[in-house]
């Protein structure tokens, strides 16, 4: 049986089809540490990325549902441990030393300390689980990347914040040669979405080929 669960946000509430509300918190938290929101709007948050990766775990990456469930229980493990508190209310500068920790080295400033990646005992005597909690934030990396950048048909690139920022218009039906050229800039382009194209088919308002594949006059 399919349990609809949900994750509040500052705007909606949104179902969830795999993850339940205390590990979203969770994912979400780690999502936006990864691309956070630099003050406009244009953060992990914003883009809905835990939805892109809710749907994914209960579809395309139904393998990696393991990886979440037991990388999640290790991460709060350790966090208990080591600062008496769940990952998503710790202080940011906390949040990042332990995805520094667990994702890889960080480029230190000359004469910083180095974040140690050993298999060292914590304070009270603990030993992370390494491996576990390594593959949980390299896989939840990724994900991040993938659900700021995708369709948000999708679930996650909510209003297409992360095409805005990188000045991408999205999915088209194709480019003409000017709109292919190096100079031009694709924000001045309508962004376009999965969704839009399938408004266009069922209005049949398709562009005609040969706006994109007749060459141009010399």
């Amino acid at each position: 049986m399919t349990v609809n669960r949900q994750v509040q946000t500052t705007e909606e509430s949104i179902a969830l089809t795999y993850l339940n509300d205390a590990e979203a918190r969770t994912v979400e938290v780690i999502a936006e540490r990864i691309i956070p929101d630099g003050g406009d709007g244009a953060g992990a948050t914003q883009a809905g990325v835990v939805y892109y990766i809710d749907r994914a775990l209960s579809g395309v990456s139904q393998n990696l549902q393991h990886v979440y469930r037991t990388g999640l229980r290790a991460l709060a493990k350790y966090c208990a441990t080591q600062h008496a508190a769940e990952f998503a209310d710790l202080p940011v500068d906390i949040q990042d030393e332990v995805i520094q920790r667990f994702l890889g080295p960080a480029v230190l400033e000359e004469g910083s300390t180095p974040i140690m990646h050993g298999d060292e005992a914590g304070e009270h005597g603990e030993v992370a689980d390494l491996p576990t909690l390594r593959r949980l934030f390299a896989v939840i990396r990724e994900h991040t990347i993938e659900g700021f950048f995708c369709d948000p048909t999708y679930g996650g690139n909510r209003d297409a914040v992360g095409w805005k920022l990188v000045g991408f218009p999205g999915a088209y039906w194709g480019y003409t040669a000017e709109q292919m050229g190096r100079d031009f800039d694709g924000r001045s382009l309508p962004i376009m979405t999965l969704s839009d194209l399938r408004t266009q088919l069922r209005a049949k308002a398709l562009p005609d080929n040969a706006t994109f594949y007749r060459n141009e006059e010399n």
